[in-house]
Parts: structure tokens; C-alpha cells; sequence
């Protein structure tokens, strides 16, 4: 369990030909999904050993920048089509007056704007540095805004974000939206989150049942029970029986958490020893080359 990040990490400045990209999802809200991704990310970026880019796909209600502290001045917004006095299309409208039915960016099939030739140029200016090397894509912040990002734009950047970054981990809303789909789609790994009780488990079982419908590597998978000690109060056996799959991790519960939310820091970075951070970076070992070569680099010989 002690085992860290350090011990497999790849060398400062590998050039990776394509990034490794996860994505976290919980089909439930409130198991600590946008938590862990905050402190996988934090991980990962290994104190600046890697290049790290958080992906806030929660478009409607992203809490990524209010996790870490920061100011949402950039977001996926400043990707779309602007006007001649700058403003994204419709923002000068108020909320419940958007023209969600007649979108001319909208997820329409044959009408839908293709975003193919934004460069990597164009996506670094979405950025929103946290450290130097670990930047952050933060979600709309107007009521409405969500309506706007189409799944062509969501697209484009998961194809880009593994061309800048090592590792790019996309916290993501509780429902198969298109976009989350395509970050299904997109990911080298999925991080499932839950926590010990049974109407999250059956969320998740749905959940492992509907990626097995879709034909997603099981392999690629990390299934991840939140909170979970004696004070859950629910049998090994009761949880093997909901779950039936194997689970990769167990996180105790999160004391510290709502401090460390609040100063706009990770508890792995504010308290490496703490148990909880053991365990998230037992997790984000497990997704890091064993061999020590880049996650895409080709083997040997």
C-alpha cells in the first residue's frame, strides 16, 4: 500500500508519442468522483515529473476549478466561434431565452460544426495553469452554457490533449452523455468510483454492465469503493455479491478532505503520508509502466 508514484515513475522530460488519457466516472453523484480526480491528476503530475492536463467535462456543474482554487477566466467556451465584439455565440442572450432547438454549434447530426483543424495551439490558449506543467480545461461557468459544446468540439480535444500532456484525466458528470461517451471512448482506462452502499453499487454494476455492452476492454479498468471502512457497515460478501468485479481499490474515508477542498489544494499534496493519499497513489501506480517506458512507447527489439 505504501508503495509510490516514485518507485515507477517515468524519467523527467520522457516523450511519450501519445499521452496516456483516463477517465473517471461515477455513475452516482457524491461518491468523491471529482475529488479523486483533483488528487489522481496531482499524482500523476508527480511534483512536476510529468505533464499533467485536468479535463473538467462536467459541463454543466464542473467543480474542478473550485476544488483546486482556481479562477475560471478560460474554458471550453473560448473554443467556440466568436463574434465581432468577442462574445461566444448567444452570450448576450439570458439564461431560459438560448435557442437550444436551432444551435448552430449544437449536437445535430449532418449540421454540427466540425472543430478538426483546431490545432494544439489553439488548445493550449484554453488553458488554465495550476502548476507549471499540470493545466487544467475547465468547464463552462454560465447557466446555459452547458447547451453550446458540442460533442465535435469534446472530440477534437481528446484527440489533441495526449499530444501535449503525459497523462490527461477527464472527470466526468453521472450520466452517458454523448460527451462522456466519446471520453469512454477516447480512454486508455476508465476509473470507476462508488461507495458502500447499495444504491451506488447498483449504479455501478449498471454502469460495468453497460461498458461490457459496449464491447470496453475490461483489462482497461479500475473499479475504486470511496469511504469504504468499518463505518459503512456493509459485509465483503454483501459487496463482492452487488459489485461482481474485481475492485482495484479501497479508500478509506476522507478526513481532511473538506480542508483541503477549501485552501484549494489536494490532500496528496498537502499530506502525502495520509492514508488516503497511500491509496491514491497505489492507484495511480497500477497506471504507470512497469517497465519504465512511456505508456505508448513501442517495446523493445
Amino acid at each position: 500500500m505504501t508503495e509510490s508514484v516514485d518507485s515507477l515513475q517515468v524519467g523527467r522530460g520522457c516523450e511519450m508519442a501519445n499521452g496516456q488519457l483516463i477517465t473517471v466516472f461515477a455513475a452516482k453523484g457524491g461518491c468523491g468522483k471529482t475529488t479523486l480526480a483533483t488528487n489522481l491528476a496531482t499524482v500523476l503530475y508527480d511534483r512536476g515529473a510529468h505533464r499533467v492536463c485536468l479535463f473538467d467535462l462536467d459541463l454543466e456543474f464542473g467543480d474542478v476549478a473550485g476544488v483546486l482554487g482556481l479562477r475560471s477566466a478560460r474554458s471550453m467556451m473560448d473554443a467556440l466561434p466568436h463574434d465581432a465584439a468577442g462574445n461566444p455565440p448567444y452570450s448576450d442572450l439570458p439564461y431560459g431565452e438560448l435557442p437550444l432547438g436551432d444551435l448552430p454549434y449544437g449536437d445535430v447530426s449532418g449540421g454540427e460544426r466540425s472543430y478538426g483543424d483546431l490545432a494544439p495551439a489553439g488548445v493550449r490558449e484554453l488553458m488554465t495553469p495550476y502548476r507549471p506543467g499540470f493545466d487544467c480545461l475547465l468547464a463552462p461557468t454560465r447557466p446555459g452554457e452547458a447547451a453550446l459544446i458540442p460533442v465535435s468540439l469534446v472530440t477534437r480535444l481528446l484527440d489533441v490533449l495526449p499530444l501535449l500532456y503525459d497523462f490527461v484525466v477527464v472527470d466526468t458528470p453521472s450520466r452517458f452523455s454523448t460527451q462522456v461517451l466519446a471520453a469512454l471512448d477516447a480512454a486508455d482506462h476508465h476509473v470507476l468510483v462508488t461507495t458502500p452502499d447499495r444504491p451506488a453499487l447498483k449504479n455501478l454494476r449498471a454502469t460495468i454492465d453497460m461498458l461490457d455492452l459496449l464491447q470496453y476492454d475490461r483489462t482497461a479498468r479500475s473499479i475504486v469503493v470511496n469511504r469504504s471502512d468499518a463505518a459503512a457497515n456493509l459485509p465483503a460478501s454483501v459487496l463482492d455479491e452487488l459489485v461482481r468485479s474485481p475492485i482495484a481499490s479501497h479508500l478509506p474515508s476522507w478526513n481532511g478532505v473538506p480542508a483541503s477542498i477549501n485552501r484549494g489544494e489536494p490532500l496528496v499534496a498537502a499530506d502525502r503520508d495520509h492514508p488516503v493519499s497511500l491509496a491514491i497513489r497505489h492507484l495511480a501506480a497500477a497506471l504507470l509502466p512497469s517497465d519504465g517506458r512511456c505508456s505508448r512507447d513501442p517495446p523493445p527489439g
